[in-house]
């Protein structure tokens, strides 16, 4: 197992520039470009999240956290974190949005890009979990 944490301020440069850290942190790992462009797209996706939606006010304090744990050759876990409003899961829609819609796909590409999708609160601490599996040809490394 490996486990690596990055922090940012969440705005919309920061956020971008966390998920191609991450990225460059699971190409070590992973060998297939199409995973890897996915999981780019999902953690793009949320981070932005976070940075459009998690806090009140935009402000220096504010924290986004990305936790990557990667257990070859199984499978990875992305934790995206932030300390602000929080979502409620009861009201999260899953479905594709119309085509006139503006907004709203990001759930729906998260859900079907990664195998799992969690929503958890821990104290102040609200965390998105996506796990991915990838199959043992896809790594780089088996350790």
């Amino acid at each position: 197992m490996h486990s690596f944490v990055l922090e940012a301020v969440p705005n919309p440069e920061e956020s971008r520039e966390i998920a191609r850290r991450a990225i460059l942190i699971l190409k070590k790992f992973i060998s297939n470009e199409s995973i890897l462009h996915d999981i780019d797209l999902v953690l793009t996706e949320a981070c932005s999240n976070v940075a459009r939606h998690a806090y009140e006010k935009v402000a220096d304090c504010n924290r986004l956290e990305l936790k990557i744990t990667i257990f070859p050759p199984e499978y990875i876990v992305l934790e995206i974190a932030d300390w602000g409003k929080g979502l409620c899961s009861e009201t999260i829609d899953f479905s594709m949005p119309s085509p006139e819609a503006v907004g709203g796909r990001g759930m729906f590409i998260m859900s079907k890009l990664m195998d799992s999708f969690e929503l958890i609160k821990e104290n102040d601490k609200n965390i998105i979990r996506l796990t991915r599996r990838i199959e043992e040809d896809q790594w780089q490394t088996k350790e």
